[in-house]
Formats: C-alpha cells, structure tokens, sequence
C-alpha cells in the first residue's frame, strides 16, 4: 500500500520531472557538479610534507603527523549521526553552509603564528573542526545522486562527485613545490615561513570555497527524478535500529570498512612507506599525484560501467577488490626486496592500488543504500563512511607505537584488502531500489 501511494505521488509529478529530464542536458548535470569542487580536502596537508615538517618544527614526527590526520576521523565517528539528524531536520543546504564555514574556520586559525607548541595546538584543534565538518562533506554525496538523478545515472553521479573530492587533495601532493626540503642552504626559519604562506593560502580558498557555497549551493531539485527519492524514510533513531538489525547491510559495512580504511588514510602518509625506497617527498609527490588524479578518473568510469550495466553490481565489485589485492600485493614484493626495485613499477602498483581500492566505493555505496532502503541517504553514507574512518584511525594509531618502522603499512594493506573479499561472494544483492524504479520507468 504504501509503495501504491509512492507511486501515485510518483506520477503527480512526472509530468514535471520529464520536462526536468529533457532540458537537463549531460553539459547542465555537469554544471550541477560544480558545488562539489568545494570538497577540497585539508586532511592530508602534512603528509606530502612530513619531512619539512620534522626538520623545522619542534617535536614533529611520525606521530604527530598521523594524529593530526586522525582527529578527522574520530571527530567524523562521533558527530556523524547528530549530524545526519540535523541535516535531515534543517535540509542539506544548512548543512552545507555549517560545514563550509567550519572548514573556513579550520584554515583560518592556523595563520596565528610559527612557533611551537602554539601552532603544533593550532593544527590541532583544525583538525578536530574539520573532522566535524566533513560529517557532511563525506556522507552528502549519495543524497545528491539519490535526490538530483534517475536510476540510469545515480552510480555514475555519486563517483563524479566523489572523484571531485579526490581532486580537491591533489593541492596538498603539489606542496613539495612551495615547501623546501630541508639542506645546508635551508634553515629551519625558512621552511617555516613557507608553511605559513601555504597556511595562508589554505585559508584564501577555503573562504572563497564557503562563499562559492553561500550563494550557489542550491537546497534540493526542481523535481524528483526517481520514484524511490519521492518516498518517505524513517526518522534517524528508527534509521539507526533498522540498520544495527540489518545482517546485510552489516556484513557489507565492515567489509567497506576494512577494504576502504587503510588504502585512503595511507595515501595521506604514503612518504613514510616511500623514503626506504629512495622516493623522498620531492619524488614521492609525483606518485601522490599520479594516484589522486587516476583514482579521480576511475570511480567515474566505474559508475558509469554500474549504471550501463545495472545487476551486475557484485561482479563489478569483487573484479575491483581484486584489483585492488594484486597491485597491493605486487608492492609488497618490491618494498621486501622480493623483486627488483623500479621507479615504474613503484608508479603502477601503487596508482593501480588505490585508483581500483577508490573505484570501488561509489558501488559499495549503491549496494549499501539498496540494503538498507527506506534509511536516509544521509545516514547510510554517514554510517558506512563511519566504517572506514573507524579502520583509519586504527592504521594510524599504529604509528604510535615506539620503533614500529613502516614496512608493517604494506603487510596491512594486502590483508584487508583481500580479506573481505570472502563475506561479500556469500552476499545476495537484491537491488531493491533499483527494481522499484525500473518499475516506475
């Protein structure tokens, strides 16, 4: 009955929605995108930089450079569902604003001053408030597509916007160009004022960001574009227990979790698993580089295989995990020696690696949100999102841990990469909110 009535209200609007759809063309849904350019993630300023950071700064380190990265996602695990609650409450565009002005907040605090401790407390503390703000940046991406596109372009929609995102980190692989290796002609006064000129510049564009957000960022579509975006979702504390009680969706969370965490907190130290083979962050920005722009690339093509090919979802996503496996596994034999070392080869296992592990998410998303169906969007991006920043932490917390060295990341990396593999070929995708809109097509 209550499918009969999404339906009639379905077809009050289709008239509208059609018209929508025809004047909506591939250039215009482009022009949608733009306002995710604004995902420009500050998450990974220091790592491209650690060395730099080390010499000029009193007691940086290893540590301290993975506990700033870390307070994003505990501060991510904590806010996330207080904030799918606001947002489903207050609508997207409030959120957007609050997390825009947030992440402005978080830039601007850290031009005060060079010197330590204050400004090792002043990261810090941007890094807790950008971990709150990115609550919505990480989760909002599945509303969009949910809400702003039809069946046959959802996929290919979320990985746009989530490669967007990708690109916004393609600045901080650049800052080895800004910021100086330490050397007999440069003092540690030197490399601090570079820092600060990045700092500055961090805080420029991220308040142009949240301007660009104040006056474009619109609050929801002119129509609906599917029949499963018109129904009604339960509220965020009935979301919550239908999805604790949910086994698919469970099993599919923690293997998202496992599968996703490490290779995207990793890219973000990937100079410490480098240095040991000669790549010191002059040389090692360009593999960061080279794996944000193709893990930018493929995602879309990805979706868009999912969306041409809709059902085959499972294959598409056990091909990529493996993927994924193979090039990690190809990395471990040249960090170990086990085959000759080679700058190509370094390139391809490592850009192969997270270009697929990256590729990978916009379907993991499309099958949580069909077995978790009628949860909010919001929340169910929030919560698998959740899954990924708790397994980050752990990673990163392994830093802290006195002459723990690095070759142990790779060992990580191959594992959960190929460990939930297992759970997700026992899984039955149902595709539920795919045939309903098949149906209403």
């Amino acid at each position: 009955m209550a499918v009969l009535q999404q339906q009639i209200k379905y077809e009050a609007t289709n008239v509208q929605q059609v018209a929508y759809a025809d004047d909506l063309t591939d250039a215009g849904r482009l022009e949608d995108m733009r306002k995710w350019w604004d995902l420009a993630v500050l998450w990974s300023t220091f790592g491209p930089i650690s060395e730099s950071m080390d010499a000029a700064f009193d007691n940086w380190g290893p540590s301290t450079v993975a506990m700033i990265i870390n307070w994003g996602t505990i501060m991510y695990v904590i806010f996330v569902c207080p904030m799918a609650w606001a947002t489903q409450r207050c609508g997207l565009r409030v959120g957007m604003v609050t997390c825009a002005t947030l992440a402005a907040f978080s830039c601007f605090i850290r031009v005060f001053t060079k010197t330590t401790p204050a400004f090792t407390i002043l990261c810090h503390l941007s890094s807790i408030i950008l971990g709150v703000a990115a609550t919505l940046v990480l989760a909002a991406p599945m509303l969009i597509a949910s809400d702003w596109f039809p069946l046959n372009e959802r996929t290919t929609a979320l990985a746009v916007m989530l490669g967007a995102s990708q690109l916004g980190c393609l600045g901080s692989y650049l800052e080895p160009l800004l910021i100086r290796l330490p050397s007999d002609d440069v003092t540690a006064e030197d490399i601090q004022n570079d820092v600060m000129r990045l700092m500055y510049t961090d805080a420029v564009v991220s308040g142009v960001l949240l301007v660009a957000v104040l006056v474009y960022f619109p609050a929801k579509p002119p129509s609906p574009p599917s029949l499963s975006s018109t129904s009604e979702r339960f509220h965020v504390l009935s979301g919550i227990k239908a999805l604790a009680t949910n086994k698919n969706f469970m099993v599919m969370v923690v293997s998202y979790g496992v599968f996703v965490g490490p290779p995207v907190v990793w890219l973000t130290v990937i100079n410490y698993s480098l240095i040991p083979l000669g790549f010191h962050q002059d040389s090692a920005m360009w593999v960061g580089l080279v794996s944000v722009v193709a893990s930018s690339v493929l995602p879309v093509i990805s979706g868009h295989l999912n969306d041409r090919f809709l059902g085959h979802t499972k294959l598409l996503l056990v091909l990529h995990m493996l993927a994924t496996t193979a090039c990690f596994y190809w990395f471990l034999l040249i960090t170990y020696g086990a085959i000759p070392l080679s700058t190509w080869q370094v390139y391809v296992s490592v850009v192969g690696a997270i270009s697929f592990n990256y590729a990978s998410i916009p379907l993991f998303f499309e099958v949580g949100m069909d077995f978790a169906y009628p949860v909010p969007e919001i929340l169910v991006a929030g919560i698998i999102t959740a899954a990924d920043n708790i397994t980050s932490f752990l990673f990163l917390l392994i830093f802290n841990i006195p002459d723990v060295g690095y070759h142990w990341m790779t060992y990580i990396l191959t594992s959960t990469s190929s460990l939930p593999i297992l759970p997700l070929l026992f899984l039955k995708f149902d595709n539920t909110r795919a045939n309903m809109d098949k149906l209403s097509s």
